[in-house]
């Protein structure tokens, strides 16, 4: 296991999950809009914050989301989705002109693992490297 771990505040993509996420492109053109603009943003701020703690990933490198939920109330399919905010947070996060991903295709993102489990004293989500064999 490595410490080289970025830490999100799960309860900031409450309201950005799936199925939310729909809902408001169903409700109004620019909710849909905005729940991005600000999910992305939450991860620029987090991933930037990490990059000034010294944490960067080798790309390209397959990825590990561990998910400490603080119920079981929203599927993990829905938590999953969030990921879409935060790998586009991680390309725009920049500290000192350098670029945390440059780009989230197949050249940089090699894969990714999800694991969920339930916390209700400490919800985050961990996201970090994983060892991959060539």
């Amino acid at each position: 296991m490595t410490n080289n771990k970025i830490y999100f505040n799960i309860e900031q993509y409450r309201d950005k999950t799936l199925n939310k996420y729909i809902n408001a492109e169903r409700t109004n053109k620019y909710a849909g809009s905005k729940l991005k603009k600000m999910g992305t943003l939450y991860a620029k701020r987090i991933v930037e914050q990490a990059m000034v703690d010294g944490i960067m990933f080798d790309w390209p490198c397959k990825l590990k989301f561990d998910w400490y939920l603080p119920d079981g109330r929203i599927d993990p399919d829905n938590w999953d989705f969030t990921k879409k905010f935060i790998f586009d947070g991680m390309q725009k996060a920049k500290v000192r002109g350098i670029v945390f991903l440059g780009n989230d295709s197949v050249k940089n993102i090699r894969g990714y693992d999800h694991d969920f489990y339930i916390d209700k004293e400490n919800p985050r989500l961990e996201i970090y490297e994983m060892e991959v064999k060539q």
